[in-house]
């Protein structure tokens, strides 16, 4: 008598494993904040030197390398429909416009990598034509392609990069981001060797094409806090 009671025990146990798997992936909060997925709307917002808190509902992270080391940003998720930030000089927001296959773990953990590139492009490129871009050849290829780590693009939707393109690499540690990169700018042996399989799109054919300046010519590497 006791084995009709299996079929059951198991659709118990199969609801309630699946929440958290299919919300991995959630920022800190409730089951209804948004998800780090295309659509998304980030708010990067800097804070003042040795401010350690930027507020509710956020993550602080730090820069640990590039162009803004040792300053600190608060990031939040915003509703796509929420006034943005025009009246916060210190605050930019951006679009996720393509995350390669769904994000299924959480890259919001203290320790991660936010890797933020920003992208210089032509003054002729058409930003359209570089969004199809993306989305047909650079984040299929490259999103996905190293292990540990996940490329996310995003298009600016206010401040003085309105428009422009960005992408951030996400890292799971800085172990990893140091075993790819032992300094900036300065690859290791494995991940040229993981490299030679998307260097393909560097090209003058492809990203050679829109580009007025290296990808990595303007970036920072923060690293989640908390």
């Amino acid at each position: 008598m006791e084995l009709r009671f299996v079929p059951l025990l198991c659709c118990i146990l199969l609801f309630s494993f699946a929440p958290l798997s299919a919300q991995a992936d959630l920022p800190p909060g409730t089951g209804t904040s948004p998800r780090l997925e295309s659509g998304a709307v980030l708010r990067f917002r800097s804070l003042p030197d040795g401010q350690t808190d930027g507020g509710a509902s956020t993550t602080l992270l730090r820069g640990e390398r590039g162009d803004e080391e040792g300053r600190s940003m608060a990031l939040s998720f915003e509703e796509p429909d929420a006034e943005p930030a025009t009246d916060d000089s210190q605050a930019v927001d951006y679009l996720v416009i393509d995350t390669g296959e769904r994000i299924r773990r959480n890259w919001l953990e203290p320790g991660v990598i936010w890797g933020v590139h920003h992208l210089a492009l032509r003054d002729s490129v058409d930003r359209g034509a570089f969004e199809s871009f993306i989305h047909r050849y650079w984040a299929p290829t490259r999103a996905d392609a190293l292990p540990d780590s996940k490329l996310i693009f995003l298009k600016a939707l206010t401040g003085p990069r309105a428009g422009e393109f960005s992408y951030v690499w996400l890292i799971d540690s800085e172990e990893t981001r140091d075993y790819y990169f032992p300094k900036s700018e300065v690859p290791s042996k494995m991940y040229t060797e993981f490299e030679k399989g998307w260097s393909w799109i560097n090209g003058d054919e492809h990203l050679g094409k829109f580009l007025a300046a290296p990808e990595d010519a303007e970036f920072t590497d923060y690293v989640v806090i908390k």
